[in-house]
């Protein structure tokens, strides 16, 4: 359906905010973990303890999976943004000040918390703008600005040298200047609902291919983007290499979907993911054996991790409801932040014990696990009907639960009324529900949504 000039000018006035906050704060995500693991490695931490210290960022990040969305209820998104932007923005100083194992595994809990709490807030809020007619742009912008901002935060590390707190203030000045235009944009906050979680074992009967996808995703890409530069440390690269190799991890992350995204939407999902984790066993091999072509197949591995992850989803969403794929797509996400949460410390101790030798050898191994798995249910898995697959969405392998929110559809609003009206009327009754708070009055969004 083509979209009138009022729609797309109205989406965005209400969207740039929000999508120019969470860049800001992906600048410096993205520099901050290449940052934390090259300083480690400099003061002399073991890889082991680098490992630990890593990945303790993704266990505040699932911590934060149950305390945020509650915080947002009782106190609004704008609070919450503004506490967390400025949690996460301490952080990193003290992490540049004292140069402690315990201090930075503390610290690092805190920050992950801190980072899910932004990123519940920005999905939950753009699921609230969404309609379904503007869902796919709205998604597709938020796609570009997470992967945009950690790639050019990588090119960040070359301003000030890795040893001094320079960078660790520039971070700390990128996340501060994340809530100006949020804070300051005249617009409404909305209104939250906690969505629920399906539980794993009825997400693994319906498709167990997808949780296996989602486990995998979420152990390479953590393993990369955490332990990556300890490893191009360990093999010889100057910090500008290794920020380049990253750079080129999330460049394949935020490209390589969109194609494996419109293969997705006309082959069967099971036949796209033999495909991808055949060439991620490829590209592993090739990173392993060939140094010379060490760039280009880890930007392969970053765009196949990113597309198995996105189409697992989709999968998954094929086979239930809709009115169950918000859930289902947040408790994959979980899964997926599970899982990154032994990346490091399994990496880690590995460059520690060992070497580097094992580095790749295991992330094709996991592909080649994954590989196997996918033939096998493509022989005794049901039969795909193409047509009723859903469209396909690329998805953040970071994402919240709030991302749940924003790829299901949701009930169009009435004709003859564009994105702004709806969003202004529920943003007046939230007004009005709040100023009677007295009264007790209680009104869900999803009746909001049947009056709307």
């Amino acid at each position: 359906m083509k979209l009138s000039t009022r729609e797309i000018r109205m989406t965005l006035a209400l969207v740039w905010p929000l999508l120019a906050s969470m860049f800001l704060i992906m600048v410096g995500n993205g520099l901050q973990g290449t940052l934390l693991s090259l300083r480690g490695k400099f003061e002399g931490f073991s890889p082991s303890l680098i490992g630990a210290v890593m990945s303790l960022y993704y266990c505040g990040y699932v911590f934060g999976w149950f305390v945020v969305p509650h915080m947002i209820k009782t106190v609004g998104h704008i609070r919450v943004f503004a506490g967390f932007a400025s949690m996460a923005s301490t952080t990193i100083l003290l992490q540049g000040l004292f140069i402690d194992p315990w201090v930075w595994g503390s610290v690092r809990l805190l920050s992950g918390i801190s980072f899910v709490g932004l990123f519940i807030v920005a999905e939950s809020w753009l699921n609230n703008i969404s309609t379904n007619k503007l869902r796919g742009q709205v998604i597709s912008a938020y796609f570009f600005v997470i992967n945009g901002g950690l790639f050019a935060g990588q090119f960040l590390l070359n301003l000030a040298p890795i040893e001094n707190i320079s960078l660790f203030i520039l971070i700390s000045i990128l996340l501060s200047l994340s809530l100006l235009p949020i804070t300051l944009a005249n617009k409404p906050s909305p209104g939250y609902e906690e969505p629920e979680h399906l539980p794993l074992k009825k997400l693994v009967s319906r498709s167990p291919l997808s949780v296996f996808s989602v486990i995998l995703t979420g152990f390479v890409g953590a393993g990369l983007l955490a332990m990556g530069p300890v490893y191009a440390e360990a093999i010889g690269y100057s910090a500008a290499r290794t920020a380049s190799m990253i750079a080129v991890f999330v460049l394949g992350s935020g490209t390589l979907p969109l194609l494996m995204g419109w293969l997705s939407d006309r082959w069967d999902r099971r036949q796209v993911i033999i495909l991808l984790t055949g060439l991620g066993v490829l590209a592993s091999a090739g990173a392993h054996i060939f140094d010379a072509f060490l760039l280009i197949a880890v930007y392969f591995i970053g765009g196949i991790m990113a597309s198995i992850h996105s189409v697992s989803i989709a999968m998954m969403n094929d086979r239930i409801k809709t009115s169950q794929m918000t859930s289902a797509t947040a408790s994959l996400i979980l899964v997926n932040g599970l899982s990154a949460c032994f990346a490091p410390v399994v990496l880690g101790m590995t460059l520690d014990k060992v070497g580097t030798e094992p580095y790749f050898i295991i992330m094709g191994s996991l592909f080649s696990l994954l590989l196997l798995y996918g033939v096998y249910r493509s022989f005794m898995g049901p039969e795909i009907n193409i047509e009723d697959q859903t469209e396909f969405q690329p998805i953040p392998s970071r994402g919240t639960i709030g991302m749940g929110e924003l790829v299901a559809p949701v009930e169009p609003p009435p004709k003859g009324q564009g994105l702004f009206d709806k969003f202004s009327m529920k943003a007046q009754k939230i007004f009005r529900i709040k100023t009677t708070a007295e009264k007790d009055t209680q009104i869900s969004f999803s009746e909001l949504d049947e009056n709307d």
